[in-house]
């Protein structure tokens, strides 16, 4: 839930949640808030990581990872602080790490941590089976995130979790999963047929073995021994995927974290962000901040630009279609009204309003720029 006290600013807002989910449409600045958010959120003296869900390489271009990023965090800077949160100074304690979800290498380090032997654990790795499911199955990455956070939330080396979450439909399903995997395990079906320790394939009778051998004609006698090979060896291992879903969902509910949703103030992104607040309360949550990135310099006090005492009458006289600079400030100023009008219909949330930066935000020092903004009070009134 938000901070019972009014915030002044982003970080004010999160309050001292563990887990940060940054959420939102694409194309609206997700991916470098959250980065921005994590050298905020380390110039205050803490260690931060930010684990992006998204394959591209905005977050690693961002934070000057030239060679990219992978499961395993990588240090990208420490001892900043504010104001210059580029600056390092070696007395401060604050860092910033990085890491690109690899749903592969996040599922064989569970399977290794669950299962004890270690020829079991890699005969479960290598079943085709298995690795069918954990390729093609939908929903299998949105998942494997929530478990990769879940790591990184027992890692030692880090205060703070901060998730890139894909865009928006799939930021709900990656909030679902856990859920999902918790009724799947649980539903009468699995708990019948698949179930390691209960099911069918786990006590082969006579009949059960000739339906196996008419199974094996059809569809390859390899594909039977794979299925029957995999739930007997994937014993026990059901329970522990069950037990991290419900800690999971648990965590994700809880006031450990908090939720950042990041829009655009136009049409189609605010609708996108309407679209994902609904969703959130539907399930219980609320977004501790809203962050309006891209905005044209709106007057936080009126919503115009025009009420700033710098429109066409400093200009020289009022708009005239012979004057094309004061024609044009005319329409960016009806655009800052519009605009003003879609951040107003955000409600129920602190929000705060970031106006579109000189050049794009693509270094480290862009993001410490930014970054400053998110400790500053940018309300609109």
């Amino acid at each position: 839930m938000p901070t019972p006290t009014s915030p002044s600013n982003v970080v004010d807002a999160i309050g001292t949640a563990e887990v940060i989910l940054c959420l939102g449409s694409g194309g609206v600045g997700k991916t470098t808030t959250a980065a921005a958010l994590a050298i905020a959120l380390a110039g205050q003296g803490e260690r931060v990581v930010v684990l992006t869900i998204d394959p591209a390489r905005r977050l690693a271009d961002a934070l000057g990872q030239a060679g990219g990023l992978s499961n395993e965090p990588q240090l990208v800077g420490e001892g900043w602080r504010q104001p210059n949160a580029g600056e390092s100074v070696p007395d401060t304690s604050g860092a910033v790490w990085a890491t690109m979800l690899d749903p592969t290498e996040t599922l064989t380090a569970i399977v290794e941590s669950e299962v004890s032997d270690p020829a079991t654990a890699k005969r479960i790795l290598s079943n085709r089976l298995f690795t069918n499911l954990t390729t093609s199955l939908s929903g299998t990455n949105e998942y494997m995130a929530t478990e990769r956070l879940f790591q990184l939330v027992l890692d030692d080396r880090f205060d703070r979790v901060i998730v890139d979450t894909p865009p928006s439909r799939h930021a709900i399903d990656f909030l679902d999963s856990p859920g999902r995997l918790s009724r799947f395990v649980n539903h009468r079906l699995y708990r019948s047929v698949f179930a390691p320790k209960s099911g069918f394939l786990k006590t082969l009778s006579v009949g059960s073995q000739r339906l196996l051998g008419l199974l094996g004609r059809l569809v390859g006698s390899d594909l039977v021994d794979d299925v029957v090979s995999f739930f007997s060896d994937f014993d026990g291992l059901d329970e522990g995927f069950e037990r991290r879903a419900t800690t999971i969902s648990d965590l994700l509910s809880s006031d450990r974290s908090a939720y950042v949703l990041i829009t655009s103030p136009r049409s189609e992104p605010i609708n996108e962000a309407q679209w994902i607040l609904e969703n959130l309360n539907q399930r219980s949550l609320d977004a501790h901040a809203i962050i309006v990135n891209r905005a044209l310099p709106i007057n936080v006090e009126t919503g115009s630009s025009r009420a700033r005492g710098d429109g066409p009458s400093s200009l020289g006289g009022e708009p005239s279609s012979k004057d094309p600079l004061a024609a044009n400030f005319a329409q960016l100023s009806i655009l800052a009204d519009h605009q003003a009008t879609l951040v107003k219909s955000l409600t129920g949330s602190f929000v705060t309003v970031l106006p579109e930066q000189d050049e794009p935000v693509t270094d480290l020092p862009g993001l410490a720029h930014l970054a400053s903004t998110l400790t500053t009070s940018n309300k609109p009134s």
